[in-house]
């Protein structure tokens, strides 16, 4: 049985910690000050799918175009960002 944890379950898990958030405000400004009445965790799945042009985080799971899409605008410049932060 596979364990890996799927796309859409991993960003979930990502839009609860605190750096990712922090990481999306930089990154993404506008739609991330355009839903700041929203708690931290929903605010930044809200950023996901207004930057992967989405309905639901599921549909990272269901399409390889929003696979790439995320991967391109969240995914890999987290990673750097990440990397530029302890390095």
């Amino acid at each position: 049985m596979n364990r890996r944890p799927t796309l859409a379950r991993a960003a979930g898990i990502l839009c609860s910690n605190p750096e990712f958030q922090r990481f999306l405000a930089h990154r993404h400004p506008t739609p991330w000050s355009q839903c700041s009445a929203l708690p931290l965790s929903e605010r930044a799945a809200s950023v996901i799918r207004t930057v992967c042009g989405i309905q639901s985080r599921r549909e990272l799971d269901s399409s390889a175009e929003v696979r790439r899409r995320y991967d391109r605008m969240i995914g890999l410049p987290y990673s750097s960002w990440r990397a530029a932060k302890s390095g």
